[in-house]
């Protein structure tokens, strides 16, 4: 299973994990439209990657909003600047550093997506209970991960996979109030859940 699946990603290149990016772009437009991102929009994404969904992010929110692309890998951010920098978009801010412990001096988000991540991360609640502390009351987070009980075609192994119940318990945890849960696709479900005051 270890050379199926590996959290930190290190048996794929950048280029093939920003082809799996490209692979859920159908997922995207449900994430945004349940954060409301729209002109002038400030958007937090943890775990950008190579940065696809942070591109497509950055044409939501225009010139005049921000995107915080934030990845532990220097390398994938790399990636990310170099298809910013193709495209001419300003509005991209890649910071390395783990979401789980990141102070978020001079961040101002107005919400979050932490798509595809978490089943990756050492320290999954932790994640969600800081990002409870980096945004203001009654911001949004999507959470999207790959179902278990999905037909394993794509994404990560069944055993990798986290179940919604365990998602809205650190969600709920961490201090968010869970409104919505769909499933996008037979791999996929997303959670829509906000910041108590």
């Amino acid at each position: 299973m270890d050379q199926i699946f590996r959290k930190d990603l290190s048996h794929l290149t950048w280029d093939e994990v920003y082809a799996r990016q490209v692979q859920r772009a159908n997922l995207v437009p449900a994430w945004m439209d349940a954060l409301g991102v729209g002109p002038g929009s400030r958007v937090l994404e943890v775990g950008a990657g190579p940065g696809y969904v942070s591109l497509v992010l950055a044409d939501r929110v225009g010139a005049k909003g921000i995107v915080y692309a934030i990845d532990r890998s220097a390398e994938a951010l790399a990636h990310l600047e170099r298809r910013q920098t193709e495209r001419g978009i300003s509005q991209i801010r890649p910071l390395v550093a783990d979401v789980a412990t990141l102070e978020g001096n001079g961040l101002r988000a107005d919400s979050a997506l932490v798509t595809m991540i978490l089943h990756h991360a050492e320290d999954p609640a932790g994640i969600l209970r800081n990002l409870h502390r980096l945004l203001p009351p009654a911001a949004r987070i999507v959470v999207a991960e790959f179902h278990p009980e999905g037909p394993c075609e794509q994404g990560a192994p069944r055993a990798a996979r986290l179940t919604p119940a365990q998602v809205r318990a650190w969600c709920e945890a961490a201090g968010f109030q869970v409104r919505d849960y769909r499933r996008q696709s037979p791999e996929h479900y997303m959670l829509v859940a906000e910041r108590a005051a």
